[in-house]
């Protein structure tokens, strides 16, 4: 999936040219001779014109309006397919926005990845929220911390009547109250009745890698190292799946116990990794 994501990334921030395809391809040839490599990239890239990059062209500008209306009228249309891409949006249009503001000069990068293991550092769920939601009921990002501030209410109205500060029993009661409050509301918003969580995994890809980025002219290194030789490099890579889940075969309320959950199960998102959009949270 990070091999597949990197790719995606490359193909869509640097759109190539057929011949830098084709060029790109028979280094791929003289590299399978030596080793493979699952990300295998070897570019050349001339400089935005400053005119593309300042927008100081009429055309460019009302072409990008044009394309931004249209984005906006097809965003509701979207919402589902953007969950099934492999790079979150925010993500994707970072790597877009830093070729937009690429180096002043000609460079030359290489990149050749090849992971070799993978380890899971984290995974949780946030319950009730998906960013589809969110985007769409901006008020229900700050959901866990006013659930937080409602605890913490609660503690001190115990301590201000005289009580102690509340068990876990009465905290556990509390806090099941408020995650079946989050998703019965989520249910309600999502229009068909679904509830959304939001599975979110760390996980740590241990890589055979060859980076470099050189200045063509003057030939100096500008990031990584000019030797060609692989590295071992970890990155740190934040994946989302959004689950959802629906009470099936109830009629009325009454009915609640004899009813059955079904899930559906969405796919992996890569929305972040070595923390370039600080984890690239949607939900505090």
């Amino acid at each position: 999936a990070f091999s597949n994501g990197v790719n995606g990334m490359i193909e869509d921030t640097y759109i190539l040219a057929e011949n830098e395809v084709n060029h790109n391809e028979e280094k791929d040839e003289q590299e399978d001779e030596s080793g493979s490599f699952d990300v295998n990239l070897d570019l050349t890239l001339d400089p935005l014109p400053l005119a593309e990059k300042n927008g100081d062209s009429a055309s460019s500008t009302e072409s990008n309006k044009g394309e931004g209306s249209n984005e906006k009228k097809s965003s509701g249309m979207d919402e589902e397919e953007e969950e099934y891409n492999m790079l979150q949006q925010n993500f994707r249009q970072l790597y877009q926005s830093a070729r937009e503001h690429s180096h002043p000069s000609k460079v030359n990068i290489v990149l050749r990845t090849e992971p070799q293991s993978a380890q899971i550092e984290s995974m949780f769920p946030v319950l009730g929220l998906s960013r589809s939601l969110v985007k769409d009921h901006p008020n229900l990002r700050h959901t866990y911390r006013n659930f937080l501030k409602h605890l913490q209410n609660k503690n001190k109205e115990a301590v201000l009547a005289g009580k102690k500060k509340l068990n876990p029993i009465e905290l556990g009661t509390l806090i099941m109250e408020g995650l079946e409050e989050v998703m019965e509301r989520s249910a309600k918003l999502s229009g068909d009745g679904n509830a959304a969580i939001t599975i979110i995994a760390q996980v740590s890809i241990n890589c055979k890698e060859i980076f470099c980025v050189r200045d063509v002219a003057s030939g100096d290194i500008i990031q990584g190292y000019g030797d060609g030789q692989p590295r071992d490099v970890t990155h740190l890579v934040r994946f989302e799946m959004v689950v959802r889940e629906k009470l099936a075969n109830v009629d009325s309320l009454e009915d609640l116990e004899d009813g059955d959950w079904e899930m559906e199960i969405g796919r992996w998102q890569i929305s972040d990794w070595d923390d370039l959009l600080d984890g690239n949270v949607f939900f505090t």
